[in-house]
């Protein structure tokens, strides 16, 4: 009797453990079935399709092609010693972080070779050839060339650097690339924490204007655009027709600000084809911002940013209005077959695999999954604590507080806009005392010319022209302002046989005109400089 009482007492705890284990799992799985319905809605708002994936990827591929070609038109005016902003200027103002290749050299040579490899590139990203490898490197390409001058960056640029670096968490080479190919398959959709910073990037941008917009007099009043577009310097094309229909800036005053401040109903929390609707709608609303105002690249990367809101529904839709001999071209996730031989750390694997190191070669895979689970989360995370604090009184420790990770702040025209706006005659006096333009030959605008925004080669030109405006104001005691000058003098004095003896960058201010007649400018000198 005694001996078989521990053997039915061990019976009845193993019976136990196992109802236990039972009872458990039951109630995990309750709570799934519970929760299924939520997540099943969460992770849709989150989820993208691989087409729109690849869309964004061949989108910023073509910015950063865009990119260089608009700078390389003043390749040697902004990045080289030849130029305004040689690398004793950049030595003299770069903080500890403004690490660049562009600046090892300041020959033309240099930076053409530079160019010429970071569009190689981008053409690579653009097909999809390694994809995450390759935007990895574009994406240090963009960040050299952006430390290298940031005088002549805006907040486009600052967006661009962003977007390209939370992109690169998702996986943008699974469909209509190189890779794809070669792999010979692709999924679908994808819903990952990659995706979701990818969707919420855009949102905050969006939603953070919103709420500096808000803390400003104009925009909520419906005046906000027209004063944007009363600023001459700024205002092209459509936007000086549109200028004179005070009506019609607020009508599209306050649907801009109703986009903004909705960006997330209208574009998280839809699925299917509504959201790709109010995608296309903004796409729309940033197209125009292309034919009205000289800001870059901003308006090009916002569109790009709202492909990945696009839905199965919308490429569908685009795949059943193709010309049928292009849609037989275009191979589906299933008809994808291999190109060539596998990429290389498939064959990795399948070595580890075929010397029964199945172990290794899984670990590689879960590990490298997982890591990129990290990134993304990490990549939303980042996006969202920093940005709060432009937006709210949050201020973030002091351990966190970093300029160079504080890249969230979204105030493109944001309280108000500006009601002024400025241009810069450089005048040259020559030995025999006559006073002429020093970079061209029209007369110096000392009034109003026809067309402000003409006055500046490029809206990187007018950034540059404001940071030597400012110089001096800073750390720099002045040496932006002073290598501007002698860059006039080189100029001045190769248009003249050498007879420039001082140059005089002046600053033409100016108020816009909203309420009536424009009031005469007022000059001010930014800096003298002797060219001896």
């Amino acid at each position: 009797m005694y001996p078989a009482a521990p053997s039915s007492g061990r019976e009845t705890m193993d019976h136990t453990d196992d109802s236990d284990d039972s009872a458990t799992s039951s109630t995990a799985a309750e709570m799934r079935s519970r929760l299924a319905p939520v997540t099943s809605r969460v992770r849709a708002r989150f989820e993208a399709d691989t087409r729109s994936l690849a869309a964004i990827r061949i989108g910023l591929g073509l910015v950063i092609l865009v990119d260089l070609l608009h700078r390389a038109t003043a390749m040697e005016m902004f990045y080289t010693d030849a130029g305004v902003y040689p690398r004793s200027a950049f030595e003299a103002t770069y903080s500890q972080f403004d690490i660049s290749l562009h600046a090892l050299s300041g020959s033309l040579w240099f930076q053409q070779l530079l160019f010429v490899v970071a569009g190689a590139f981008a053409v690579a990203f653009v097909l999809g050839y390694r994809t995450r490898l390759v935007g990895v490197i574009s994406l240090v390409f963009l960040v050299s060339l952006h430390a290298r001058n940031p005088g002549v960056l805006n907040g486009g640029d600052r967006l661009f650097r962003v977007m390209l670096l939370v992109s690169l968490a998702a996986p943008l080479g699974e469909r209509w690339s190189i890779d794809a190919l070669r792999r010979g398959e692709a999924r679908t959709s994808v819903a990952s924490f990659g995706t979701a910073a990818l969707l919420i990037q855009p949102l905050v941008v969006l939603t953070s204007n919103a709420i500096l917009k808000h803390r400003g007099e104009h925009w909520y009043a419906g005046e906000a655009l027209e004063i944007a577009l009363s600023n001459d310097m700024m205002t092209i094309l459509l936007g000086n027709v549109l200028v004179e229909y005070p009506a019609v800036l607020t009508v599209l005053n306050y649907v801009w600000v109703t986009l903004l401040a909705g960006s997330v109903p209208f574009l998280l929390l839809t699925v299917g084809r509504a959201r790709a609707l109010a995608a296309l709608a903004y796409m729309g609303v940033f197209s125009g911002m292309i034919v009205t105002m000289t800001v870059g690249v901003f308006p090009l990367v916002l569109m790009s940013s709202m492909l990945p809101f696009l839905t199965a529904a919308f490429w569908d839709t685009v795949a059943k209005r193709l010309p049928s001999r292009w849609a037989k071209r275009l191979p589906t996730a299933a008809q994808l077959g291999p190109l060539g031989r596998p990429p290389v750390e498939q064959r990795l694997l399948a070595v580890l695999r075929n010397r029964d190191h199945e172990f290794a070669a899984s670990y590689i895979v879960t590990y490298g999954r997982s890591f990129l689970t990290i990134v993304g989360f990490l990549m939303v995370v980042w996006i969202l604590l920093y940005s709060v604090p432009d937006v709210t009184a949050y201020e973030l420790p002091e351990e966190l507080d970093n300029t160079n990770l504080d890249q969230q702040s979204w105030g493109l025209y944001a309280p108000d806009p500006t009601e002024a706006y400025s241009w810069y005659p450089v005048e040259a006096r020559l030995d025999d005392g006559s006073t002429v333009n020093a970079l061209d030959d029209g007369d110096l605008a000392f009034k109003h010319p026809p067309d402000v925004s003409a006055e500046y080669d490029s809206f990187r030109h007018r950034k540059y022209l404001q940071k030597v405006r400012d110089a001096g104001k800073g750390d720099t005691n002045g040496v932006i302002a002073q290598r501007y000058a002698d860059w006039a003098c080189r100029q001045a004095n190769d248009r003249y046989d050498g007879q420039a003896e001082r140059v005089t960058v002046y600053r033409m201010y100016q108020p816009s005109p909203i309420d009536g007649a424009r009031e005469d400018p007022t000059k001010v000198t930014v800096i003298e400089q002797s060219c001896r």
